[in-house]
């Protein structure tokens, strides 16, 4: 599983209105270890910044995505990633897929 550098900062400030800083980091630190880090650089920055993604955000995320070699993007917010070359999937698709083999 490879996650966005950015998405770190959003998980933490989505857990923190509901959990404290400490449950939250320790969340995070557990996380991190079953995941791999998709680079967040200058080139990635640039690639968003000229892509034909309407969020920016979600460009970044693509372009990491790309970066990393991921073979597909989980997302809740499918209508975003048009533009997308690699498959997309909500995580309610993911699991699906991922019970049938």
């Amino acid at each position: 599983m490879v996650v966005s550098a950015l998405s770190y900062t959003t998980i933490n400030y989505l857990l923190t209105k509901i959990d404290s800083v400490d449950i939250v980091l320790d969340k995070l630190r557990k996380f991190k270890i079953i995941s791999e880090v998709a680079v967040l650089d200058d080139e990635i920055i640039e690639k968003g910044l000229n892509s034909n993604f309407s969020d920016f955000e979600d460009a970044i995320q693509y372009s990491s995505a790309l970066k990393a070699n991921c073979q597909i993007i989980i997302t809740r917010n499918t209508k975003d990633f048009k533009e997308s070359e690699l498959p997309i999937m909500t995580p309610d698709e993911f699991l699906a897929s991922i019970k049938k083999k």
